[in-house]
């Protein structure tokens, strides 16, 4: 009997497969369209490697720029967040800012070929600015976080202790800022 009512579900199911002919295939998933700017070079690089358009930065929504006041290094802003090349502290040294679930997210590195004992992180919102250092961890990157919905803007400096940990030497100066509102 078993035997009998398993033929008869697996010819049904074959009947019901060539009945239905193509219309038994899932519908294919909505992919998005690729982004009408493309990211390139080293900022590309760090957005692909995030996820590119189904990252948290989502698509760019203006070419890269140069920022004013800055000689050296490119900017590029997305739809929540922004990455910038910053070479005068490190030859592939990235900042970036997201909005990560309500969160603003701030990541930097790699410094190389500098390393620092700690990194001082400029993050907002508001006047004065807030200063942390970031002590341990890694010597040429790291992350912070802001909590609360508004407009963010990050930079980080490397800085080593001088004499006797009194003193500090911050020698390549600030990273260019990047900038996300959560």
């Amino acid at each position: 009997m078993k035997r009998t009512i398993a033929q008869m579900v697996t010819g049904s199911a074959a009947a019901l497969a060539v009945l239905a002919g193509t219309q038994i295939a899932a519908a294919p998933a909505q992919a998005r369209t690729a982004c009408p700017i493309q990211p390139y070079g080293l900022i590309g690089d760090y957005w692909r490697a995030m996820g590119g358009e189904n990252s948290w930065f989502g698509c760019a929504t203006r070419t890269e720029y140069t920022p004013p006041n800055f000689l050296h290094g490119r900017k590029q802003t997305f739809e929540h967040g922004q990455i910038a090349w910053s070479p005068d502290q490190g030859s592939n040294m990235i900042v970036a800012a997201f909005d990560k679930n309500g969160v603003a997210v701030f990541r930097w590195g790699p410094t190389n070929p500098f390393n620092y004992d700690y990194f001082v992180v400029d993050f907002g919102p508001g006047t004065p600015e807030i200063r942390a250092p970031f002590k341990g961890g890694p010597r040429t990157q790291g992350r912070a976080e802001g909590h609360g919905h508004t407009l963010y803007s990050f930079s980080v400096r490397g800085c080593d202790y001088g004499f006797l940990q009194i003193t500090r030497s911050c020698r390549q100066g600030w990273t260019i800022p990047v900038s996300v509102k959560v």
